[in-house]
């Protein structure tokens, strides 16, 4: 009998010595065992203790690691911890504490541990806290992002508790659909405006957390596409004249082809732009242009040229001499030769005349 006794009573004093909450007089109560939280939030975990009477609780604070004849470290010491840890508990009964913007690599067990003026005890089983973070996918549809098609976004998370409200963003921007607790956008009929970065702010009881952000790129046929011309006002024989095709489109345009009076261009095919140099008469007419990427063509509207006589002023006598008519569709060209006589006293032996022609419209 004497040895039954004192078996138990080295068994009590090992449990009293070995450091660990839950002998009859140390408890600690772990209201949350398992936390999952949202990256980028900020969790609390609440805590209690209790402890026997005559200790003096010198230290209490809380670790995440636990090494073999080392003493744990304060996660306020912690360099990856000190500015984001707060103990909000006390050195008699509560020990709480909150975790601001948490990362994943905060995923751990967290253990409290309490210091007396003789003791010192690590409270178990811990707390075991899970970080997810928020991603947002495009679940609908597969592949690329054609204008007119039905896109969805998803907010993926392992939250616990759940959330409860999620909110989307575009180019910074709170979005109209925000504040439900489905954790998908959808956007019907998409159009090339609705391009964007996209991100999802997701909410439950422990605070907010922030996807990363999603590129959404739609894909559309060449829109908006129009002639330019350069240099602008009239334009006279013999200058030089670029007309250029602009359009908008995603991908970018890899193809343009010119026309005139509806005959296509050939050797300008492939080419923004369209030069002519040295104008004349000839080139007036009607131009238009096509562009043309993998999503489709898109075609200008026509671009009327006119090209002005380029006058020269002439000193001196002469006649003007009816030449020819020409008409073109609407354009109505008539030339004429400007006879200019030249002073016979100044060239006695001959008689000179100066031949210029023009065309006016």
């Amino acid at each position: 009998l004497v040895y039954m006794y004192l078996v138990l009573f080295i068994v009590y004093n090992l449990q009293f010595l070995s450091g660990v909450l839950g002998v009859k007089g140390w408890k600690v109560t772990y209201e949350k065992p398992h936390i999952c939280a949202l990256k980028g939030s900020s969790v609390t975990i609440p805590c209690s203790y209790q402890y026997p009477r005559g200790h003096r609780v010198n230290e209490t604070f809380w670790i995440n690691k636990r090494e073999t004849n080392k003493d744990p470290e304060d996660l306020k010491q912690d360099q990856h911890y000190h500015d984001r840890v707060t103990y909000l508990g006390d050195k008699s009964e509560d020990c709480t504490f909150r975790i601001e913007n948490v990362e994943e690599r905060d995923s751990a067990t967290y253990w409290f541990r309490l210091v007396t003026h003789g003791e010192k005890w690590i409270g178990e089983p811990g707390v075991t806290l899970s970080v997810t973070a928020l991603q947002v996918e495009k679940i609908s549809p597969s592949g690329e992002i054609l204008e007119g098609s039905s896109v969805t976004l998803t907010c993926n998370n392992k939250a616990n508790p759940p959330v409860y409200r999620y909110t989307w963003f575009k180019n910074g921007a709170e979005n109209s659909q925000s504040g439900s607790q489905k954790n998908y956008y959808t956007i019907t009929n998409i159009r090339s405006e609705d391009s964007g970065k996209y991100r999802c702010v997701a909410r439950n009881t422990h605070g907010t957390g922030t996807s990363e952000l999603y590129s959404v790129d739609v894909q559309y046929s060449p829109k908006n596409t129009l002639v330019s011309i350069s240099p602008s006002g009239d334009i006279l024989e013999g200058s030089l004249v670029t007309l250029t095709c602009n359009s908008k489109a995603n991908p970018a345009v890899d193809t343009y082809s010119w026309f005139k009076n509806g005959a296509e261009i050939s050797q300008r095919g492939s080419m923004q732009d369209y030069d002519i140099t040295n104008i004349t008469s000839e080139d007036s007419g009607e131009y238009y242009c096509v562009a043309t990427n993998t999503r489709g063509t898109g075609t200008s509207g026509v671009y009327t040229v006119n090209v002005l006589c380029n006058r020269k002023c002439i000193n001196g006598d002469g006649f003007l001499e009816f030449s020819k008519v020409k008409k073109e569709g609407n354009i109505l060209t008539v030339t004429f030769t400007f006879i200019h006589l030249a002073d016979a006293f100044l060239q006695s032996d001959i008689h000179l005349c100066e031949n210029t022609m023009c065309t006016l419209h």
